[in-house]
């Protein structure tokens, strides 16, 4: 529960206070729908940092709260490995920002969402 807390404020301080909110509802025995609501903002959250293309040492700062607050609503798979490889390397390079974004394109793929909802 005090991870899921920690994450939400840790979203609300990026902006994005309302994945927060529900992130924290799923630790209170939120529904599925709610629960799956926070992966998604959650996975966006991560994915619009990279959208561009670009990492700013902010951008990277924002990537590293955002990946912490996904693992805490629930996200799993290839877009949390990539990004946890592409923060634990002492500095992205394009390659790693490319295999980055191609997860996050196969993850809307799958969730039928995109990170500039």
């Amino acid at each position: 529960m005090t991870i899921l807390a920690g994450a939400g404020f840790a979203l609300a301080l990026t902006g994005c206070s309302a994945v927060g909110d529900v992130a924290s509802a799923a630790g209170e025995g939120a529904s599925s729908a709610e629960v799956g609501a926070a992966r998604a903002a959650a996975l966006e959250q991560v994915c619009g940092l990279v959208e561009d293309g670009q990492l700013s040492e902010a951008d990277l700062n924002a990537l590293r709260t955002a990946v912490r607050a996904a693992e805490a609503a629930g996200v799993e798979g290839d877009v949390i490995a990539q990004a946890d490889q592409l923060l634990g390397d002492g500095g992205p390079d394009q390659g790693q920002v490319q295999q980055l974004q191609a997860a996050c394109a196969q993850a809307g793929e799958q969730t039928g969402t995109t990170a500039d909802q």
